[in-house]
């Protein structure tokens, strides 16, 4: 994600943020706390953001909210159409959840050619903005597709970690056949109630070794 976008100046880091925001803010609903996580990506600068948009990709086409073909121009498009439909008054909070928002907008949300074509061409901060407005519909999306609470630091403390977007979704499976809340942040600072600090790090060495390999649940566990 973000090919070619090497590096970011401050005003292009801060233009980014307020765009995100402003635009989060106005879709609504659970995106305004995945919007928030995307900021605090940007603020911890552009590989953060990178590695957060190809897991949110990644998981979103195990979900079917992506085609298994789709690329990171197709996420720049999500965030495009979004912010088209946010300007013509349309919100995620009058649709009966998040996935039919975005169906909404792939159906209705009507691009030109000329906009297929900057899709394509995109400056650094349209490249930005739209990564970063299409990965928090993504997430939000995610979130409502699990039956447990996934926080808003997991997109954060996950890619800190070097866990790989195509093991996302195989660690988010295994927490929610376990009825378990994937929050690794508050496991590693050791701020969860003993049962679910025990629940988690059992989980980690029963389970999730298997998927996220010995020098992932060495960070975990150390």
């Amino acid at each position: 994600m973000l090919g070619g976008l090497i590096s970011a100046g401050a005003s292009l880091l801060s233009g980014a943020i307020s765009a995100v925001g402003t635009a989060c803010s106005a879709i609504g609903g659970t995106v305004i706390s995945t919007g928030r996580v995307m900021i605090d990506a940007i603020n911890g600068g552009l590989p953060m953001v990178a590695r957060i948009c190809d897991a949110a990709l990644t998981v979103g086409k195990g979900l079917g909210v992506f085609a298994t073909e789709h690329n990171e121009v197709d996420m720049y498009e999500l965030g495009m159409r979004t912010e088209r439909a946010v300007e013509e008054g349309t919100t995620s909070e009058q649709f009966d959840n998040n996935q039919a928002y975005i169906d909404y907008l792939r159906e209705k949300i009507t691009l030109s050619n000329e906009d297929r074509i900057n899709l394509k061409n995109l400056s650094d901060s349209d490249k930005l903005k739209y990564a970063c407005i299409g990965s928090a519909m993504t997430i939000a999306t995610i979130k409502e597709k699990y039956e447990i609470d996934i926080p808003e630091t997991f997109w954060s403390i996950t890619t800190d970690l070097g866990i790989q977007p195509e093991k996302f979704k195989p660690m988010l499976d295994i927490f929610e056949n376990a009825k378990l809340q994937p929050d690794l942040n508050g496991f590693m600072k050791g701020e969860l109630s003993s049962d679910l600090q025990r629940s988690i790090y059992d989980l980690i060495d029963e389970r999730l070794s298997g998927v996220l390999g010995k020098e992932i649940v060495d960070k975990l566990i150390s």
